[in-house]
C-alpha cells in the first residue's frame, strides 16, 4: 500500500526573512571570528609586543621619571619596537660622567623632551652617542662626553630641575637644549594639562603660574597631586584590548576621538577658575611662557659659567608639518628666535643645516611617527657637532659651577 506523503507548506514569508537574516549574520560572524584570529596570530608572529610599557616613579621637586635601571618599551605598532634600559638618575641613556673628570675633557649636556629622550631607536643611534663618536673622531684633543636627560612631553620650565638635579652635577662645558614645536603649550601648565588628567593647579611636575600681580614664577611639583586629578570623563578600558595585539592597534585609531570630547570638557570647566578665565590667547601665553623658561636656563648657565645653546629641531622649520594648523606664514622657528635673541642664546637650526648640506627633511623620521630615526639622529648630532667645530673655546673655558650652591 502506497503511503499518503504530504509536501509540507512554505514558510511565511516573515519567517523566510527572518531565516536569511540569522543565517547571514552567523555566516557574517564566523568570518569575523576568523579574520580577527588570523590577524592577531599575524601580529603575534610578526611583532616583538604588542603595546608600550614602562615603570615610572614620582621624584620630589622633578616629577615622573622613569623607575631606575628599569625597562621601557616602545612601539607605534609600524616602525619601531624597542627595549631600553634605564640608567640610575631615571633616564634612558648610559650613567654620566662623575663630576670629578678629567683634567682638559669636555662634557656637554643635552635637555629635551621624546627627541632626547629617544625611546624609538637604539641607544647606540641617539644623538649623545653619535655626538660623541663625531667629535671625538673629527676633534680628539676636546676629550668630549656628552650624556643626555630628556623626558617626553616636557617644555623647558619642566626640565629646569634635569638641570639643577642632575646635568649640574656632571659640571658640563656646554648645555643644549632641544627645542621642537610643541615646547611652546608644554611649557603652559593649563594647556599641557589639558590631555591629563591632572589639575594645572596641582601639577605633578615643574611649571609655572601667574601670581595675583600678574607675574610669572615658578610653580614646583604638588606631592598631592594624585588628590586633585580632573578626569570629567574616564577613556574607556578593556583589558582584552589591552592584551591583544590586533586591539591594540585599533584601539589606538579611536583614541584620539575620545581624548578630543575630554579636553573641550576640561577646557570648559578650568574656563570657569580666575586666573584661566582671563587668558584670551592661549597662544601667546604659551609664547610669555616659554620666554620665562628660557630665560631661567640663561641665569642658571650664567650662574655656573655653562655655554648655552639651543638646538631647534628641523620640524620648527619645516612647512608641511604645520598645515593643518594655519601657521605657515608663522613658523615656529621664527618665534623661537626672538625669544632666544632677547634672552640672548645661539641657536642651531638643524632644518638649515640639513638642506645646506644636501639632505633631505622628510628622511629623518619614521613614516608613521614624528620623531627622529636613526638618520635624524644622525643630522642633529652632525649640527651640533659642527657648532662646537666653530666654537672650540666653550670646551677650553673652565667651568664655574659651585656644588655647594
Amino acid at each position: 500500500m502506497q503511503a499518503n506523503i504530504r509536501s509540507l507548506p512554505p514558510p511565511p514569508p516573515r519567517l523566510r526573512v527572518l531565516y536569511v537574516f540569522v543565517w547571514n549574520v552567523l555566516l557574517a560572524s564566523i568570518g569575523l571570528i576568523i579574520v580577527t584570529t588570523i590577524g592577531e596570530f599575524y601580529f603575534r608572529l610578526t611583532e616583538p609586543f604588542a603595546h608600550e610599557s614602562s615603570t615610572v616613579i614620582y621624584v620630589d621637586d622633578v616629577g615622573f621619571l622613569y623607575e631606575p635601571n628599569s625597562v621601557v618599551y616602545a612601539t607605534n605598532g609600524i616602525d619601531y619596537w624597542t627595549k631600553s634600559k634605564v640608567n640610575s638618575l631615571g633616564f634612558l641613556d648610559r650613567e654620566p660622567p662623575s663630576n670629578r673628570r678629567a683634567d682638559g675633557s669636555c662634557h656637554v649636556a643635552i635637555i629635551g623632551d621624546s627627541m632626547v629622550e629617544a625611546r624609538e631607536v637604539p641607544l647606540v643611534d641617539r644623538l649623545q652617542i653619535q655626538l660623541e663618536k663625531i667629535v671625538n673622531r673629527s676633534l680628539p684633543m676636546l676629550d668630549v662626553t656628552v650624556s643626555a636627560y630628556g623626558r617626553t612631553a616636557s617644555g623647558q620650565i619642566h626640565q629646569l630641575p634635569f638641570y639643577e638635579k642632575y646635568a649640574r652635577n656632571s659640571r658640563p662645558d656646554l648645555l643644549i637644549l632641544v627645542f621642537t614645536a610643541n615646547d611652546f603649550t608644554d611649557n603652559s601648565s593649563f594647556l599641557r594639562n589639558l590631555n591629563t588628567p591632572w589639575d594645572p593647579d596641582h601639577p605633578p611636575h615643574y611649571y609655572a603660574q601667574r601670581s595675583e600681580k600678574g607675574e610669572i614664577e615658578l610653580f614646583p611639583p604638588d606631592p598631592n597631586f594624585a588628590t586633585h586629578k580632573m578626569s570629567p570623563r574616564n577613556l574607556p578600558k578593556f583589558e582584552f584590548v589591552y592584551n591583544s595585539f590586533l586591539g591594540s592597534k585599533l584601539y589606538s585609531k579611536i583614541r584620539p576621538i575620545l581624548s578630543d570630547g575630554k579636553r573641550k570638557e576640561k577646557t570648559m570647566i578650568l574656563k570657569t577658575r580666575p586666573h584661566y578665565a582671563l587668558i584670551a590667547d592661549q597662544w601667546t601665553e604659551a609664547l610669555e611662557f616659554t620666554a620665562f623658561g628660557l630665560n631661567q636656563f640663561k641665569k642658571r648657565a650664567d650662574r655656573d659659567g655653562v655655554s648655552l645653546v639651543i638646538l631647534a629641531t628641523d620640524l620648527m622649520s619645516w612647512p608641511p608639518r604645520f598645515t593643518r594648523e594655519g601657521r605657515k606664514k608663522k613658523l615656529p622657528i621664527g618665534l623661537l628666535r626672538n625669544l632666544a635673541d632677547k634672552a640672548d642664546i645661539p641657536v642651531v637650526t638643524m632644518y638649515d643645516y640639513v638642506v645646506a648640506h644636501g639632505g633631505r627633511v622628510e628622511n629623518l623620521h619614521f613614516r608613521h611617527d614624528s620623531h627622529w630615526n636613526q638618520t635624524g639622529h644622525q643630522w642633529a648630532a652632525e649640527a651640533v657637532a659642527e657648532y662646537l667645530r666653530r666654537n672650540q673655546a666653550i670646551c677650553d673655558d673652565e667651568s664655574t659651577v659651585d656644588m655647594e650652591r
